[in-house]
């Protein structure tokens, strides 16, 4: 709930649709020669237009108060203006655009990457993206669910990448690791990301064979960047059913402090929506956020980011393994503290450091037993980028990851669970442009884990040729290691990484306003964990003997041009999974994947009406689950996956304040959608094991929010 009192801080803060101001001007080069086709655009918004044949443009925003003016034109370089739209009734600017290093037909390599803050890649998921998906609630993980490549795991939250499980992907803010990026969560229950989006200003989001930067992710790495200083003063305050969030901002020459802070409880929304869990006691939450953003010289930006929340939940859990009902509680606290320091050496020289620090707790109590978590993450990052010439870019670097993890158990007696693993990692990698129409980037890895005593050398390579104006395409590769989850080293610090070995080749039209992409990869896992029976404790039980494979097709298209005030996008999964790992006797789909999945989104703004409206449709094909009462292995499946999500937003003024309604629906048409199923560890008397279906904690949710900008 929290997330959707950061959507409308951001809806309030583009609320101005009354407003006439007309904006006008020309868009030209260095040598006035005017740039036809130029896009111009309010950032984090659809109100922009194109410059005609003779660099002209006129167009009247929807939007008030100070805006940022993005002008753009392939083979120049961006620009961006600040705009105040509420000084005059016309605004008249004149764009001048400075041709770039980087002619129309250079090649990009950028296999397997979506990312919204480098315009030369696929744009995808700017704030207003994320804030204005209905299905994704305000999270940046939901929204990533909207993408080619990403399972439909409802039941779970956490984005499942390629035929991977959740835990294969990787957060990282900044370039820096997120060690506890989720909440915490309750048995069959889904969880969201911990953080507002509204606190980026980018999410680079790759699907696989990424860079050499990146580690101990077998199948996809998420890299939230932070947003820039602020520019003016301000504060605001919302009060909803939902709860309170508060925030201020500072500036300065150079710099700015921000700080958040909010409290949200379900109660009122879950006695409006019908439940299918029974709650002891319902969801709140309390976070709190500061952000420090300060240049140092010249060139140089250190960025200091700090994040607190505490969860608490409780329910009546059917645990129908055991045929029992369980009282369980959930506390859940988590600290996160970002530190960068960014600088340009000379011409040709970037160096970028960092330092985090990780604390998560959780505490469950269920009926008179009690597991208590604690995980502690400290990493040191330091990283250099050195321009050699106009054609070669060598990037090098290491980092430390000190990791700490503690569970205690207070169930038929007292038990302590703990490790400690300190991760040594270094990476290079060069890019190698031989002609403006293809590029290479060739880069490695090497790894070492204390706790196994293991040192891994991996290789990395990406290739991209440039079929046109607007086209490519790349081919990337390479091999990537993981260290097992933290559930399974607790009882085998023995355990050795698992592998997956990547191969992705791509091709993608791409222009400022459309993209279409089709990729294909092929994805071979070796050493997965596997062990006898579950909740096997004795460390000789466990190996990294398992295997499997994935390959499929992603299919992704975004046109915000064909259609007045319209975006919209349609993205298309196939893929073919096989595992044999964990306690599975035999290679099979794992219950998490779902041969086909499709979304489509579609986002509408109705000047007249001044609301903005979104729709989006989820369908995911049957998964499978093993049923016990029938012989073989993963012998059932699931019915499809289907989900319909509204929202409305009508953007007004109340007694002169920017004011929002925000009506949200959450599958909409009530399809009853089931999971997979949990069942009984005995047969009964009939010899029959009886189960329980997982699903929604919700059949419909519909949310009502009404906020004012004092």
């Amino acid at each position: 709930m929290r997330t959707l009192i950061a959507i409308l801080s951001f809806l309030l803060s583009i609320s101005g649709v009354t407003a006439q101001v007309r904006l006008t001007g020309k868009v030209t080069d260095e040598k006035q020669i005017p740039l036809a086709g130029a896009n111009i655009f309010l950032q984090g918004s659809y109100d922009g237009t194109t410059a005609d044949s003779l660099g002209n443009f006129s167009f009247k925003p929807k939007l008030n108060g100070i805006q940022t003016l993005s002008v753009t034109y392939i083979g120049y370089k961006p620009l961006l203006r600040k705009v105040d739209l509420d000084s005059a009734k016309t605004i008249a600017i004149n764009f001048v655009l400075e041709e770039s290093g980087e002619k129309i037909d250079e090649v990009v390599i950028n296999a397997g990457a979506f990312e919204a803050s480098d315009e030369k890649k696929a744009v995808m998921l700017r704030v207003f993206d994320i804030a204005t998906t209905p299905s994704a609630q305000g999270d940046i993980f939901g929204a990533l669910g909207t993408l080619p490549g990403v399972q439909k795991v409802g039941e779970d939250g956490r984005v499942f990448v390629r035929g991977g499980e959740g835990y294969e992907t990787k957060t990282f803010m900044d370039g820096m690791l997120v060690a506890t990026p989720y909440l915490s969560r309750m048995p069959d229950m889904p969880t969201r990301g911990r953080f507002s989006p509204l606190l980026f200003s980018g999410t680079l989001f790759s699907t696989g064979a990424y860079s050499a930067e990146y580690g101990q992710a077998l199948s996809s790495i998420v890299d939230m960047k932070t947003n820039s200083p602020e520019t003016e003063d301000k504060s605001s305050i919302s009060i909803m059913t939902v709860g309170v969030m508060g925030s201020t901002s500072k500036c300065w020459k150079g710099g700015s402090l921000s700080l958040s802070g909010d409290y949200v409880t379900a109660g009122l929304s879950n006695k409006i929506n019908k439940q299918q869990v029974e709650w002891i006691k319902s969801p709140v939450g309390i976070d709190g956020t500061v952000m420090l953003r300060q240049k140092t010289g010249k060139t140089g930006m250190y960025k200091l980011f700090g994040t607190f929340n505490n969860s608490t939940s409780g329910m009546i859990y059917p645990n129908t393994q055991t045929g029992v009902n369980q009282n369980i509680l959930l506390n859940g606290s988590n600290v996160y503290l970002n530190n960068t320091w960014n600088n340009q050496l000379g011409e040709k020289w970037i160096v970028k450091s960092g330092l985090v620090w990780n604390y998560d707790n959780q505490k469950f109590d269920i009926d008179q037993d009690q597991v208590v978590t604690n995980e502690k993450m400290i990493q040191a990052k330091l990283g250099f980028v050195h321009f050699v010439n106009d054609q070669t870019e060598l990037k090098f670097g290491a980092d430390l990851v000190n990791y700490a993890y503690e569970q205690n158990i207070r169930m038929d007696g007292n038990f302590r669970l703990p490790f400690n693993n300190n991760q040594l990692s270094g990476f290079a990698e060069m890019e190698y442009k031989l002609t403006k129409k293809f590029a290479t980037r060739i880069g490695a890895r090497i790894e070492n884990s204390s706790l196994s005593g293991q040192t891994t050398l991996v290789p990395r390579f990406s290739g991209a040729y440039k079929t046109g104006n607007h086209s490519q395409v790349s081919l990337a590769c390479g091999q990537f290691y993981q260290n097992p989850e933290e559930n399974y080293l607790k009882f085998a610090p023995q355990l050795k990484a698992e592998k997956a070995d990547h191969l992705v080749m791509t091709w993608q039209y791409l222009t400022e306003l459309k993209t279409f992409r089709v990729e294909g990869y092929l994805k071979k896992y070796s050493s997965l964990v596997k062990f006898n029976m579950p909740l096997a404790t004795n460390p000789l039980d466990y190996s990294n003997t398992g295997s499997g494979h994935a390959e499929g097709i992603d299919i992704f298209w975004r046109d915000k041009e064909t259609f007045k005030a319209t975006d919209y996008w349609i993205s298309y999964s196939w893929i073919n999974a096989r595992r044999n790992y964990k306690d599975y006797p035999s290679a099979a789909i794992p219950n998490y994947v779902s041969e086909h999945n499709l979304s489509v989104v579609y986002k509408r703004f109705f000047e007249k009406q001044r609301t903005y409206a979104s729709l989006t449709y989820s369908y995911a094909s049957s998964r499978p689950y093993h049923d016990p009462n029938f012989s073989g292995f993963m012998n059932s499946k699931t019915s499809p996956y289907n989900d319909i999500s509204l929202s409305l937003t009508y953007l007004m003024k109340i007694f002169g304040k920017q004011s929002v309604l925000h009506l949200m629906v959450n599958n909409l048409a009530g399809f009853d959608n089931i999971y997979g199923y949990n069942f009984s560890n005995t047969p009964n008397a009939a010899g029959h094991y009886e189960s329980t279906p997982i699903r929604s904690p919700f059949v419909r949710q519909i949310i009502f929010l009404i906020s004012i900008m004092l």
